[in-house]
């Protein structure tokens, strides 16, 4: 925890140091001033999470378990002003209730930062979830179609995110996702990433369903799993500009991370508390158009997270393509926030 703090800080300073010396390359990238940019999405989203075992041998894959959550479709908005970005999605009604079963679905972010750095915030529940592996233990799926469904699963994650780029001079990475930028030539970044979450996942029964708990011998009545975690670790961002106006983007982070889990099964062991070194990392894609008043995005976020021990494997997966049409209008600062944009810590940004 010291080494986060200790970077941290030094990202802060280099940060500081940086802006009073040199400002952007307004050829490279230009910032639109005093808009409120108002945007509507549709979401394509997945979670997933993968429990595969080492100690029973299985060659049918009878304890592969493949748990997905029922809350594709996502209708949602977005509000940004100058350094700060909100969004709020709300899941679509499904056709397909009756073979995923229903999960419950919430979904809110919060960033605030510059092209110098960010700080991203999320919160995502889901309760509900279905095995997507029902086929292999479950000899009627070929005839119901309706998957094995665990309405008592659910799982809560908090997560915040410290995104620094070392060529803010010329690279503006929200100029690909909320477009309160415009990259006007293509330009790359290296990205320093320092990442802090809790997750927990919890069910009223074994995580396990009945048929393949035999293949999970005393774990079989684990019922809980949550994990503190932070890391750091980096990786590039590169903005590809034709035209001025038509840009792809392509972002990759990857590196190990610290986590301590905590472990709960149903009155057959203490709960235990485990540390463990892993792995994690960010997929993110962009393609769109960015004119003066409006601009239309498609991008694609992926993430995951890797839980392994006693020969049993958790992979938490996520990941999300959504389609936005905004449009910038122009509105002038409050005094009181003028006030704020002539304060040291929002020059940080």
């Amino acid at each position: 925890m010291r080494l986060l703090l200790f970077i941290f800080c030094f990202i802060i300073s280099y940060q500081s140091f940086f802006a009073q010396r040199k400002k952007w390359d307004s050829t490279y990238y230009v910032k639109y001033k005093d808009k409120l940019i108002i945007s509507v999405n549709e979401s394509y989203k997945n979670y997933e999470m993968d429990i595969s075992q080492k100690l029973v041998l299985d060659t049918l894959g009878i304890s592969k378990i493949i748990y997905k959550a029922e809350a594709n479709s996502i209708t949602g908005f977005e509000i940004n002003y100058d350094k700060f970005n909100l969004s709020v999605g709300f899941k679509n009604p499904s056709n397909e209730l009756k073979q995923k079963g229903n999960t419950k679905f919430k979904n809110l972010a919060l960033n605030i930062g510059g092209n110098h750095w960010i700080l991203e915030n999320s919160y995502r529940s889901y309760t509900g979830f279905y095995n997507k592996n029902t086929i292999n233990y479950d000899t009627s799926y070929k005839r119901t179609g309706i998957y094995d469904q665990f309405p008592g699963i659910r799982t809560e994650s908090y997560k915040t995110k410290f995104l620094f780029f070392t060529n803010s001079n010329k690279f503006s990475f929200k100029s690909a996702y909320s477009c309160n930028y415009h990259q006007l030539k293509t330009a790359f970044s290296f990205v320093l990433s320092a990442n802090i979450y809790y997750n927990r996942l919890n069910s009223d029964s074994s995580f396990f369903p009945a048929p393949t708990r035999k293949y999970f011998d005393t774990h079989q009545s684990m019922n809980g799993l949550n994990v503190f975690a932070f890391s750091i670790y980096g990786g590039g961002s590169l903005n590809l500009v034709f035209w001025k106006h038509f840009f792809m983007n392509l972002t990759l982070i990857i590196g190990p991370e610290e986590q301590w889990r905590n472990y709960h099964y149903l009155n057959t062991y203490p709960p235990q508390t485990l540390f463990y070194t892993s792995i994690s990392g960010d997929l993110r894609g962009s393609i769109g158009l960015n004119f003066k008043k409006f601009f239309v995005t498609l991008t694609g976020t992926s993430d995951f997270s890797y839980y392994s021990a006693s020969q049993i494997t958790y992979v938490s997966k996520y990941g999300s393509v959504n389609f936005s049409l905004g449009y910038r209008f122009k509105i002038k600062p409050s005094k009181a926030y003028q006030r704020l944009q002539q304060t040291k810590l929002y020059r940080l940004f």
